[in-house]
């Protein structure tokens, strides 16, 4: 099977993509998908339970449902199925399907299960990848760590890149490191919103609106990580050089210090990862 991504001024053309699961990360996947211009993609998803379903069409209202029986059926009909499972369903549905999976592309999302393991479930001319994006793929911003099963050629890789990219940034690494990127990548939309609502329930506490207090912090910190990615500035450099002694920007530092709000953060992350690590060695 050929997959070719067109860019802007070629002809378009239909790609299938066929979603195992209907659930969130499928939903963004979607929603990403269908932010592309340059592609026209025909979306069909399958999907257990009624609730996903209706969600699924809710935000893709162009997609077409299966249920999970036709899932065989999905994939024959599919240039590219993603494969939006819970973990512990990725076996049994792929040797479900295992016999459509001829030539196909299978992109797994499922956190913990390897490449090793889903290879052995498909027919032996499929192509495996596995991924983990990120919520932010919804909006065209997310990041995507992935890694590629046996198989696949040079245009091939070049061509699973560029899918990935339709979701924002994409990261080709080493399979190790997926769990470490599940914690960073992965999590790390959620450590920023759960920081993000503290500070906007203090600014509402104190007057302002919801709607602005939102539209400032956001853009104070897409300003900081702008200037991050276009200068050369290390993250501490620019703690130290906003902490003017007996500043405002010191004294919360200060109380942030004392709480030793950073080993806090790290227990976090070591919890995150030693999850991460179970999940991947089960």
């Amino acid at each position: 099977m050929e997959v070719v991504l067109r860019k802007g001024g070629q002809d378009r053309m239909g790609i299938k993509i066929g979603f195992l699961g209907a659930g969130r990360i499928a939903r963004a996947l979607a929603q990403g998908l269908l932010r592309d211009r340059e592609n026209s993609w025909d979306l069909v998803a399958s999907t257990r339970t009624r609730e996903s379903g209706e969600a699924f069409v809710k935000a893709v209202p162009r997609a077409r449902l299966y249920p999970q029986e036709r899932n065989r059926e999905l994939v024959q009909e599919s240039d590219i199925v993603f494969l939006c499972v819970k973990p512990r369903e990725v076996v049994g549905v792929l040797r479900q399907v295992r016999p459509a999976t001829v030539g196909k592309w299978i992109v797994s999302v499922a956190a913990g299960v390897s490449l090793a393991s889903m290879v052995e479930e498909v027919d032996p001319s499929a192509r495996i990848l596995r991924a983990m994006p990120n919520l932010p793929s919804l909006v065209g911003q997310g990041v995507t760590p992935y890694c590629l099963g046996p198989g696949w050629s040079a245009s091939d890789r070049e061509q699973a890149k560029k899918l990935l990219e339709r979701f924002g940034v994409a990261v080709e690494l080493e399979e190790r490191f997926f769990p470490l990127v599940t914690v960073l990548a992965g999590c790390g939309p959620a450590y920023f919103c759960a920081f993000l609502i503290p500070l906007l329930e203090f600014a509402t506490e104190r007057g302002l609106s919801a709607p602005e207090a939102r539209r400032m912090l956001l853009s104070t910190f897409s300003g900081a990580a702008e200037l991050l990615k276009q200068t050369e500035l290390d993250p501490a450099e620019v703690v130290h050089e906003s902490r003017t002694p007996g500043g405002i920007t010191n004294a919360a530092i200060t109380v942030l210090e004392q709480k030793e709000w950073q080993a806090t953060l790290r227990s976090a992350l070591d919890a995150a990862w030693s999850r991460a690590k179970t999940l991947e060695e089960s």
